[in-house]
């Protein structure tokens, strides 16, 4: 069904991508973006990678899949050169333990490295964790406080407890007991363990009861928090994805999608009072259950072009993904990065950046899209006060 394309490449880790023209960005802490395969086989209809320009058309058009067989190499290079380094983030365009990990270990070979490097790594999945991933990962009981084991974590993705629907929305992820399972090994393992019901989809898996038993269940098998998203849908695929909600669950979701969906932000969202209920649903169930919550990109239209995050009004946790993850430094010569002090990671509310970058520190300046090239600015600076001390 898919066909692989070998590559090599030279492409740079980076930060989140912040619209010029409209900056906005709900992501409270940096990250280094890490993508080793362009294309996904687990074959979700509605994913936003299908929009995206280049080789992600291809997987789109042609079902490509781009695998970077020489990206760990390249990952080490760039983080060699750094002083300063963000969490890693495996990965944000498409899931790093698809098919082809399982041959390739791309994904497996750059968390190494980032633990190598004492650099904290996460991922999102929606398949099965490799169990030599989480031996990675996972932190010793006696673990020193500056290990980066310790800022190590895992989201799961989990849009349904209905097995048959699952095969639906996720074809070729995991299945839902094994997505539970998921959770219950990083949690066992002392790993930080995300839900992620994200995407929600209006009319179809938006039930209270289906979304009270993925909280319980998640909660039951070890989550500590819970992020949430309904679906958005990309302007380029916008038919495409409609199409397929009319194949697989008929004409009257289909009209009632036309309907629901007429909001522009950036994506092409649901009405603001229908995701404004499924959000306070949700968070009053967190706060139930002793979970914390928070929201994915989710905006509401405050004027013409002017967006407003909603995690403002529902997220009950510092940073967006529940976890406090300081930035990382290191000394000129050594190896080793460690947690900046006192750090608690959210630099988009940051006015007093105690890792001592003040480009981080985003409250008063907004939202930065950062680029490899901006680290080894501050890696520059950080060198140059360390030379002075």
């Amino acid at each position: 069904m898919y066909t692989y394309i070998y590559k090599t490449t030279n492409k740079q880790l980076h930060g989140w991508y912040v619209p010029e023209d409209k900056p906005r960005r709900e992501c409270t802490a940096e990250r280094l973006l890490i993508n080793p395969y362009n294309g996904c086989s687990v074959g979700c209809f509605y994913c936003y990678a299908r929009a995206l320009p280049g080789n992600f058309e291809e997987f789109h058009k042609e079902n490509k899949i781009f695998v970077f067989s020489n990206f760990p190499e390249v990952v080490e290079k760039q983080i060699s050169e750094l002083l300063v380094a963000s969490c890693g983030y495996l990965s944000p365009v498409t899931d790093p333990f698809q098919e082809i990990e399982k041959k390739e270990k791309l994904s497996q070979k750059i968390v190494e490295i980032f633990i190598n490097y004492n650099i904290p790594i996460e991922f999102i999945t929606k398949c099965e964790i490799p169990q030599d991933v989480v031996e990675l990962i996972k932190p010793s009981f006696n673990e020193p406080e500056n290990s980066c084991k310790k800022h190590c974590f895992g989201q799961v993705s989990i849009l349904t407890v209905d097995e048959n629907l699952r095969r639906i929305l996720v074809p070729n992820g995991a299945t839902v007991d094994k997505l539970f399972e998921n959770l219950k090994i990083l949690s066992e393992n002392r790993i930080f363990a995300v839900c992620r019901i994200d995407p929600i989809f209006p009319y179809i898996t938006d039930k209270k009861e289906n979304l009270k038993e993925i909280v319980l269940r998640a909660k039951d098998n070890g989550a500590k928090h819970i992020i949430a998203s309904v679906l958005d849908i990309p302007v380029r695929i916008y038919d495409f994805v409609l199409e397929k909600i009319k194949k697989y669950f008929g004409t009257s979701v289909y009209y009632d999608y036309k309907n629901l969906y007429i909001e522009n932000i950036g994506y092409i969202n649901a009405k603001l009072d229908y995701r404004l209920k499924i959000f306070d649903y949700l968070r009053n169930l967190c706060d139930k259950y002793d979970l914390t919550f928070a929201l994915c990109m989710e905006y509401k239209i405050v004027e013409d072009s002017i967006f407003e995050g909603l995690n403002k009004i529902f997220m009950s946790s510092k940073n967006c993904e529940g976890i406090d993850i300081p930035v990382y430094i290191r000394k000129p010569q050594e190896k080793k990065f460690y947690p900046a002090y006192n750090c608690d990671g959210a630099c988009l509310n940051c006015d007093n950046p105690l890792c001592g970058i003040e480009e981080l520190a985003q409250k008063k300046t907004g939202p930065k899209g950062l680029k490899l090239r901006d680290y080894k600015n501050f890696s520059k600076k950080i060198n140059q006060q360390m030379l002075v001390l």
